[in-house]
């Protein structure tokens, strides 16, 4: 099962090499070393702004009751 649902992950990049003229190699480093870590650095950075907010909006609503 683990085997399959590599191979379909590897087909997947071949497609998407095939359709983009770039490598399969050149999309395993887009994807894994550039997108997703910048996407974990973005859900990151959000995650924070929103409990910072959240915080704030939490505190002045405790304090006027």
């Amino acid at each position: 099962m683990i085997n399959d649902f590599f191979n379909w992950c590897v087909l997947v990049l071949e497609i998407m090499a095939d359709l983009t003229g770039m490598s399969y190699e050149l999309i395993n480093i887009l994807i894994f070393v550039i997108f997703q870590p910048l996407l974990i650095v973005i859900f990151f950075y959000l995650w924070r702004r929103e409990t910072k907010r959240y915080r704030g909006i939490s505190d002045y609503y405790d304090f006027h009751k």
